[in-house]
C-alpha cells in the first residue's frame, strides 16, 4: 500500500503576533492506496476540539519531505 493523503482536523484557532487570526490544525491518520486502487483509513488519533469535535476531517495531499540535500560543487581544488 501507498500513502495517498494525510486526515487533518482543525483543532482551534490561534493569534498571531500581529493579531490575524489563525486556524490550528492536527493530522490525525491517513489514507492509503492499496494494489487494486482502493482506498484504505488508517486513524492515529481522536481529535480533541474545543467545543467538541463535528466528525469532518480534511483530506490533503502529501508534503514532500525538505531533506533533500544540495548538491555543491567548490571550484577549489585541493
Amino acid at each position: 500500500m501507498k500513502k495517498f493523503k494525510n486526515i487533518v482536523v482543525i483543532t482551534g484557532t490561534y493569534k498571531t503576533r500581529e493579531g490575524q487570526e489563525k486556524k490550528r490544525y492536527q493530522n490525525i491518520g491517513s489514507v492509503f492506496l492499496d494494489d487494486n486502487d482502493n482506498l484504505k483509513i488508517k486513524m492515529d488519533s481522536m481529535p480533541l476540539v474545543d467545543g467538541g469535535w463535528n466528525g469532518w476531517a480534511n483530506c490533503y495531499d502529501l508534503e514532500e519531505k525538505a531533506n533533500k540535500q544540495e548538491d555543491r560543487h567548490d571550484d577549489i581544488p585541493f
